[in-house]
């Protein structure tokens, strides 16, 4: 059965978490939620139900391996029809997300997948939504009445605070991530 046109973040996010190696269900859940579960958290029954349709699309395959005492366990591995969806998708820019904010940072965290310029287009992108959001925010407070409630104005400078920190995150990783290219450090290798 042939893969869809798109899948879904989990289907994507699993998929990438299999560019580190293969891998065990269990061994993929432990990995999410040591990594990017951070920015995306399935359930660890999201990814079991995950597996056999990559498995099904030819997007990974598995093998079984034998254990003792206990039941066989199937080892997954992607495919090369699996790095390309997967590369396609990160390549794939949306100033802003259908799946939330979050979605960048997931992007960013498989980018290891794809050629350097997709890394910095989703760095781009992500730079615009956080300058497009600061600005709002920014003009919400200027145009705050006097008597606006204190609750509101603590939340307000939250999110303005915050936007001015994750921009000068995104400098600083542009810069990171530009030396490393440089140096080739960075090349996808998974």
């Amino acid at each position: 059965m042939n893969a869809p046109e798109k899948l879904t973040t989990t289907e994507y996010a699993v998929l990438g978490l299999l560019t580190f190696g293969d891998a065990s269900g269990y061994d993929l859940s432990r990995l999410a939620s040591r990594s990017v579960g951070y920015m995306w958290a399935p359930s660890r029954s999201q990814t079991y139900k995950v597996l056999p349709r990559l498995l099904e699309w030819g997007l990974a395959e598995s093998r079984e391996v034998e254990q003792r005492g206990r039941p066989d366990k199937a080892i997954y591995r992607i495919t090369d029809e699996g790095r390309e969806m997967l590369r396609a998708w990160i390549e794939e820019v949306e100033d802003e997300p259908a799946g939330g904010v979050g979605l960048f940072a997931v992007k960013l965290f498989l980018a290891g997948t794809a050629p350097p310029e997709a890394t910095l287009a989703q760095l781009g992108a992500y730079e615009g939504f956080l300058a497009r959001r600061l600005a709002a925010y920014e003009e919400m407070e200027a145009n705050l009445p006097a008597d606006e409630p204190v609750h509101s104005r603590i939340l307000l400078r939250h999110g303005i605070v915050r936007s001015r920190a994750t921009l000068g995150w995104a400098a600083e990783a542009r810069k990171t991530l530009a030396d490393a290219y440089a140096s080739e450090e960075a090349k996808p290798k998974r």
